[in-house]
């Protein structure tokens, strides 16, 4: 199993893999710790804070944890008293260690592979999440080595659930969460590897700042992918699981295409999901920037809301608002 940021350190097609702990987890994850009940569990690299970890103590093994980190105030830091070792100790070396040790003619697969048929896709629109990520992996991931950034919110949470990765060149931000950080942050990965490199982002994300034009002025291969649902996706989701009433999460409808073109970028609009391939088949061989605004289906829940219930469990009931 892994973090959300550590997407593809471990094959996520290998036999193997169990999947993603935290914010866009895989509900695999609970169930195997549930059911094979490891004696203990070797953590490599994360803290295991909120958005790795929710601090579920479900996650905790009978035995604890081994936890191997160069900073001594890492383990223990996120489930006190929980670990069984620490080991102060580089990751890389320890590995290389460790696998002299290893008896490899013991491994076998741990739990059912999470493939799943491809969806039938819809032939009017709106377009659902879960069938954009289903067109990325097959168009993008699959065919190139670009990298991929998720910015803040749900396109994180649907990127970190719905995407494969059989190496790592997934990023993120769950530091502070901030919006913008994919989504600027995209045109330098493509400048710095010289080649295309994309970020799904959302719609109040991409309003904020986009640096499109910096990448149009020095033809920087970047490429846009919008989840444009004209609102504030996470949190008018996260609101009405709670209780409450969506205060100031919409946003006035915007054509990101059109934009793109009116910056000198390219620029394409998709509203059914039969017209997703074609929009993003270009991105493996782009040579400049590309914005795709996919109209997407807000009433799909993003795979977030296990952290709702994990907030819930861990302070005051909230009041419950009637919608009126």
């Amino acid at each position: 199993m892994c973090s959300p940021r550590g997407k593809g350190i471990f094959p996520e097609d290998h036999p193997q893999f169990v999947g993603v702990t935290g914010f866009g987890s895989h509900s695999g994850v609970k169930e195997y710790v549930s059911s094979a009940h490891p004696e203990r569990i070797l953590v490599l690299g994360s803290r295991l804070g909120e958005f790795t970890s929710f601090w579920d103590p479900d996650l905790v093994p009978r035995g604890g944890f081994v936890h191997v980190d160069l900073d001594p105030r890492v383990p223990d830091a996120a489930f006190p008293g929980s670990t069984a070792l620490a080991v102060r100790a580089e990751i890389g070396a320890f590995l290389r260690a460790l696998l002299g040790r290893v008896d490899t003619r013991a491994a076998r697969p741990a739990f059912a592979s999470r493939s799943v048929p491809p969806r039938p896709l819809r032939t009017s629109g709106p377009v659902r999440p879960s069938a954009l990520l289903d067109a990325v992996q097959r168009c993008v991931v699959d065919r190139c080595d670009a990298i991929i950034f998720t910015e803040a919110g749900n396109a994180f949470a649907w990127g970190s659930h719905g995407l494969r990765f059989p190496k790592p060149r997934y990023r993120t931000s769950t530091g502070w969460g901030s919006m913008g950080h994919a989504t600027c942050g995209v045109i330098g990965a493509a400048k710095g590897r010289g080649g295309p490199a994309v970020a799904l982002v959302g719609d109040g994300a991409m309003l904020m700042q986009s640096e499109l034009s910096t990448a149009v002025q020095y033809g920087i291969p970047a490429a846009w992918i919008v989840l444009n649902d004209g609102a504030y996706g996470m949190i008018e989701q996260g609101m009405r699981a709670l209780g409450l009433r969506p205060l100031e999460t919409a946003l006035p409808p915007t054509d990101f295409a059109a934009l793109a073109r009116a910056l000198g970028a390219d620029g394409v609009r998709v509203e059914r999901e039969d017209q997703l391939d074609a929009a993003l088949t270009p991105i493996p061989q782009l040579r400049r920037p590309l914005v795709v605004d996919v109209r997407i289906d807000a009433n799909e829940p993003a795979p977030f809301l296990r952290r709702i219930e994990s907030l819930i469990s861990q302070t005051v009931q909230p009041r419950q608002e009637v919608e009126s």
